[in-house]
């Protein structure tokens, strides 16, 4: 364990998922059949040694309070740990509105009263792996008031649009927190995960407070580069981020080529399903495939992402798509490129097919 609390943060309206984000907040989208988003910033704080993590949600926390529970499958002990889902109560407002400097602000108290001399914030919607132990040393050596963590793009054209960028001179002082306007090839990624100490982040949250309602952190931040040394620090592994329903859908398949994904070393924690394994009825078949426990297979699936408690019927093709938990596929489906949300059934129009960047997407529990 090291002196930090770990603070999981949500996004503003820049970042929507068409069709996902309407029934749940994007900490708890379903990753790869079986995870929830939130599961990868929380696991490699755990696996860092941290186990003080509050998980801040602008969507319908339920889904989050039952998937946490009592925080155990993230290996930390809740005698002298916590996870913890806060979610945002609102006053009329849209909780997608509400900025993550007011929950922080809302939640301050219990900030100043926690034994943690440093605070790491990460994002719900980057996935990779960090020591975040390391990361501590590294901005703690580097004297900076603040370190963020990022990784060079040469795609910013046509991805990442919206996300965050930052400018920094030769000595990698962030001189400005931008967006993406897709101008440039090459721009500086902000991973959105911050490392300061516990007073910084409380004078911030004051500071942006005091200045404005509407301000988020990452505003208070590019507000504060010229009176504050705010740092930029490389990230050189595999990052896969989600912004709108392309790069989730991408970001899925891509986990597939992932060699290193279940590293014994790094754990992905996540709330077990003691369902039955997996089941290929007579026909069925896999190649390339992450496939969930609880699923009946008599089709034939490549390349594709396969949720727990799945039906895939007897002849039915699926290519390249992603099928959350509990999804029914009828007999002598086509299906290629498609999105298929929790508990939806493709029994009557059997052919659907989008393309990578433009996926179909067919909604939760509907029947198609």
């Amino acid at each position: 364990m090291f002196n930090a609390l770990g603070i999981v943060a949500y996004n503003d309206n820049s970042i929507y998922v068409e069709g996902l984000e309407k029934h749940r907040p994007i900490a708890a989208f379903n990753f790869l059949g079986r995870y929830r988003l939130m599961d990868f910033p929380v696991s490699n704080m755990a696996n860092s040694g941290m186990d003080c993590i509050d998980v801040y949600t602008n969507g319908d926390p339920k889904v989050l309070f039952e998937h946490v529970g009592d925080g155990r499958h993230y290996n930390i002990n809740s005698k002298h740990g916590h996870v913890g889902i806060i979610p945002v109560f609102t006053d009329g407002q849209r909780p997608s509105t509400v900025p993550d400097v007011q929950q922080y602000y809302n939640n301050l108290y219990q900030i100043e009263r926690d034994v943690n001399e440093f605070v790491i914030i990460a994002p719900d919607n980057y996935i990779y792996k960090c020591n975040y132990a390391d990361l501590l040393d590294t901005h703690a050596a580097s004297g900076a008031d603040v370190s963020i963590l990022y990784q060079k793009i040469d795609t910013a054209r046509e991805e990442f649009i919206n996300c965050d960028i930052l400018e920094f001179d030769k000595d990698h002082r962030v001189t400005a927190i931008d967006r993406n306007r897709g101008t440039n090839k090459n721009r500086n990624l902000s991973l959105m995960t911050y490392v300061m100490s516990k007073k910084v982040f409380v004078d911030l949250v004051k500071k942006a407070r005091a200045t404005s309602a509407m301000f988020w952190f990452r505003d208070i931040l590019n507000a504060s580069c010229a009176d504050m040394n705010i740092k930029a620090v490389n990230y050189r592994g595999h990052v896969y981020s989600i912004y709108d329903l392309r790069s989730y859908f991408q970001s899925n398949l891509k986990m597939l080529n992932e060699e290193n994904f279940n590293d014994p070393d790094w754990p992905i924690y996540t709330r077990t399903n003691d369902s039955a394994p997996a089941s290929y009825l007579p026909g069925g078949s896999t190649n390339r495939t992450f496939v969930s426990n609880g699923c009946q297979i008599a089709g034939e699936v490549t390349n594709s992402i396969v949720g727990r408690g799945v039906t895939i019927g007897k002849d039915a093709s699926v290519d390249n798509c992603v099928i959350l938990p509990g999804a029914e596929i009828g007999d002598n489906a086509n299906l290629c490129n498609v999105v298929i949300d929790k508990g939806a059934h493709i029994v009557h129009k059997k052919d659907l097919a989008g393309t990578v960047d433009e996926p179909v997407y067919i909604d939760r529990r509907e029947t198609v």
